[in-house]
Order: C-alpha cells, then structure tokens, then sequence
C-alpha cells in the first residue's frame, strides 16, 4: 500500500516537473529568438484588426463563396461554422475538423487549391468547442465527441435531402486534434461518414500500445543487465537504444505536460512574449522563409474573434428571421465573447483538450448519440447503394475488434514524414493494423506536421478530397499514384 502511493507520488512529481521544466524551457527559447520583448507597432495591430474583421465580422464572407453560421446543440451552446451552401443541394457533404492552436479559418489555403471542388460539393467548416466562434464547455472531455456527434447528424439533416441521399455521401476530414478526434469517431462512430480523410496526429490506443511495446522490451533488457551486470553490461546501452524513441517522443511533446500545470502557469505561456508560443505554432506551419506566413493573419485565426466581432450578427434578408434552417441575427455566445476580452482565457480553453482526456477517456454515449448513430447505421444497411452498405457491413463487424481503437469506417490517412511533433515509431508504425476496408496510408516524405497549409502537401490533400468527395467521384484503385501525380515521391504505407 505504501509503496503504491509512493510510487504514485513519484510519478506525480516526476510529470509535473517536467511539465515545469520544458514551461521555462519555452520562455527560454522565447527569449534566445527575440520574440519575447518584441512588440506590435501600429502598423501590425491594424493589420490584425483587419485580419480579424475579415474572418469573424458575421457580415461578411469569411472566405470567397463561404457564409458565416451556427448550430445549436441540445445543451444550448453554440457551434460556429462557414459554408459554401445556404441549403441543401445535390453535391456530396465534407465536414472539416481543425487542430491546435487553430480555428476553422486554417482550412482558407486549402479552399484556394485548383482541385478543391467547391462548385460541386458541400463544405462545412467548424470551429471546435472552445476555438474560434464556437461555445466553450466547461470540459473539454468526451461531450465533445457528443457535441460532434450531434453536429455532423445535424449537417447530414440540413444539406443532404431525402432525394439524395442515396447518391451523396459524408466525408470527414480533420488535422491535428480533428486528426484525434476523426480516429475516435471512426472507431467508435463510424456510421457518421462514408469515409474519414486524416492527416498527421496520433491514434492515440496505437501511440499508447507502441508505448507499452518499447517500455516492454526494455524492461526485459534491462533485467538482463540487473542479473548479471558485469556479464551483460551491454545490454544498458541495448535497454536505452530501444527506449531512445520514446524519449524523443516524449521531449517532441514536453509541452503537453506543460499544459498541465496550474492554470496561471499555462494561461501565462499563451500570451508571454507577445503570444510567442502560438506564433512559433503558426510560423512552423509555413516553414522557413514561406511568403504565404502572415503573421497577423495567423493570429486573427487562432485567437478567433474580438470583441467588435463579438458585436456583429448575421444579417437578416427581407426582415426574414430564418432562412433553410438558419436562425438569421444569431450572434457569437457569451463563452466567445470572454475569451475574446482575454487572451489567456482563450489559451486556457484551447489547451483544454490535452488536459480533460477526450482523446482517450472512455465514451459512454448519451441516448441521443446512440438513436442518432443507430438511425445513420439502419439508412445505410437498407440503402439501395453498394458502397453504403458495404460501410454499414465493416461498422458491424461480428468479431471482436484484433486491436482496440480499430477503425471501422474507410479510411484515408495521407502523413507528413517530417512532422515536428508526431514521430513515426510512436504515433504511425503499426498503423495499418488498425484500418478497416477500403482504407489507406499515404507518406509525403518531404512535409511536415501542417499538411493542410503547407504548400507542397496541401495540393495532396486537395486531389484526395476532389477524388473521393467531387461531383464525379467513383472508386479509387490507389490513392497514393494519384497523390504521386502532384506530390513527386509520396508512398505508399499500407493500403486495405
């Protein structure tokens, strides 16, 4: 019993330290680079106002062609997302789900892509709980899957007609902690979409089996080494070569322990320095010396609205109060407008998710997300439409999963090799034991963690969306040789 709660205590303190150590670590850094005493001039606080007016002003078009919108779940908050349609139409459904430190408006480079299909399918962007435009919650923990949940059955209802239904699918497409979040939804609600599209964040019960793998052997290495030192002492250097990928994961990510110290110390870390850590998160995005980063436009969409914004509502047409579903005059929720007036607090509500466990807490669904996803799961088993039911047949699986977290929905993972967070022996070997059917692993081996904004790797993400999503799309044989046709070297990884 003793040992038990000193061992708990030992690693308590051990997590927080950490935690602490890469805290200071961070403002070191901040320092070192000239970032944390620089200041804004007036020149770049226009800029920012600008940017910020642009994109979450409610009276205007956040981007070409898009719409400003909301959705009120069954709790009463409010998610905000932008649309290409006002109302259903024949074309298939494409939900975006954003990462961190982001909101709906990264997705603004990958909509200006050639092969993006905007004139022929349905785009909804949204912004996560606690980012952008969307109402925070007081725990970022499994609610949020609910609210997603919610949310997508809520887009299927309002731009997919009973007439088209059986021609026009749902895709999924998320990055980042809409990467996490697409993986838990396709293993644990997969009739939500006819396929997830993914790119570049860990499948969490991988990363956690991986973990186990490696502190496994070297356990059984390092027992070696205890039982006769002198006789296997090379089996210390063994024992630490096999631990080496764990340790590198574990230094990539040292900021999520400093998440999780007290809320002074994180809310501290968003705004230090002239928010030096969101803009290092955003400046790693582009690259070095990329001429697309804009720093003040980078800010204005991870910090989301101001509170001029805040101000703004949808406009009314003709006096009308609602137009195909949507409530006109609906303006940003009292949650928005708090973090509009602190920076801090909006940090603090972003970094949320690392914190409250809704990327690997157990998911014991409300009643409504059970009949929700029942009632997606029956239309497909009764649709007229091979694929769909074909879908419905791998979400049913009669034998139990050969791996938990097993996806059950087809799945696109496209993953740059170079990611600054996500290493390969952790968060992506092994992978492929994990899809379903008709699913697929591409690599661009020359991108990094941001595949949706980078330059060289977006144009993959676009012709993979355009394939699977646009108005002509049919059964791709392999994914992979039509990303290699604007992606020179992406490989292919596992297909199923």
């Amino acid at each position: 019993m003793a040992s038990g709660l000193i061992g708990l205590l030992f690693r308590r303190v051990s997590f927080y330290s950490f935690g602490l150590f890469n805290w200071c670590l961070f403002l070191v850094l901040f320092v070192k680079n000239g970032t944390f005493f620089k200041k804004d001039t007036e020149q770049d606080k226009l800029q920012f106002a600008i940017a910020r007016d642009n994109f979450w002003n409610l009276t205007k078009a956040p981007l070409p062609g898009f719409k400003h919108y909301f959705y009120t779940l069954r709790n009463d908050l409010k998610l905000h997302y932008s649309s290409n349609r006002e109302k259903a139409s024949r074309g298939n459904l494409v939900i975006f789900l954003h990462g961190f430190p982001d909101s709906s408006m990264m997705w603004r480079h990958l909509m200006q892509e050639p092969a993006m299909p905007v004139q022929d399918t349905t785009f909804v962007c949204v912004d996560l709980p606690g980012y952008g435009g969307s109402d925070s919650f007081k725990k970022f923990d499994t609610e949020v899957l609910e609210a997603l949940t919610e949310f997508v059955v809520g887009m299927r209802d309002r731009y997919i007609t009973a007439e088209t239904f059986e021609e026009t699918s749902t895709f999924i497409v998320g990055h980042d902690w809409g990467c996490v979040l697409g993986f838990r939804l396709a293993a644990e609600a997969s009739s939500l979409a006819d396929r997830f599209i993914l790119t570049n964040a860990p499948h969490v019960e991988l990363a956690f089996a991986n973990k186990d793998r490696i502190l496994g052997s070297a356990s059984k290495i390092f027992k070696q080494f205890k039982e006769s030192p002198k006789r296997n002492f090379s089996c210390l250097s063994k024992a630490l070569h096999v631990l080496k990928p764990l340790m590198v994961q574990t230094m990539l990510m040292g900021y999520i322990f400093a998440f999780h110290l007290p809320a002074a110390f994180v809310r501290y870390l968003g705004v230090a320095g002239n928010f030096s850590f969101i803009r290092g998160a955003n400046w790693s995005g582009y690259g070095k010396g990329s001429k697309e980063y804009r720093v003040q436009e980078c800010m204005a969409s991870s910090l989301g609205p101001g509170p001029e914004e805040c101000r703004t509502s949808i406009p009314a047409v003709n006096g009308t109060t609602e137009i195909n579903g949507h409530r006109m005059g609906e303006t940003y929720g009292p949650t928005v407008l708090q973090r509009a007036k602190s920076p801090q607090e909006a940090f603090w509500n972003m970094t949320g998710y690392y914190r409250d466990g809704v990327g690997w807490s157990p998911w014991a669904k409300s009643l409504e997300a059970i009949t929700d996803l029942y009632a997606l799961e029956t239309s497909a088993s009764e649709s007229s439409s091979p694929g769909r039911r074909r879908s419905s047949s791998i979400s049913n699986s009669l034998f139990a999963d050969q791996h938990k977290g097993s996806l059950h929905a087809p799945t696109y993972v496209i993953w740059g090799e170079k990611d600054q967070a996500c290493s390969r022996p952790l968060c992506l070997d092994g992978l492929g034991d994990y899809l379903g059917k008709d699913s697929e692993i591409t690599i661009l081996p020359r991108s990094g963690h941001w595949t949706p904004v980078q330059k060289d790797a977006r144009p993959a993400l676009a012709i993979a969306i355009a394939l699977f999503a646009g108005r002509d799309a049919k059964p791709v044989p392999k994914m992979t040789t039509e990303v290699q046709k604007v992606y020179d070297g992406a490989v292919l990884m596992a297909k199923k």
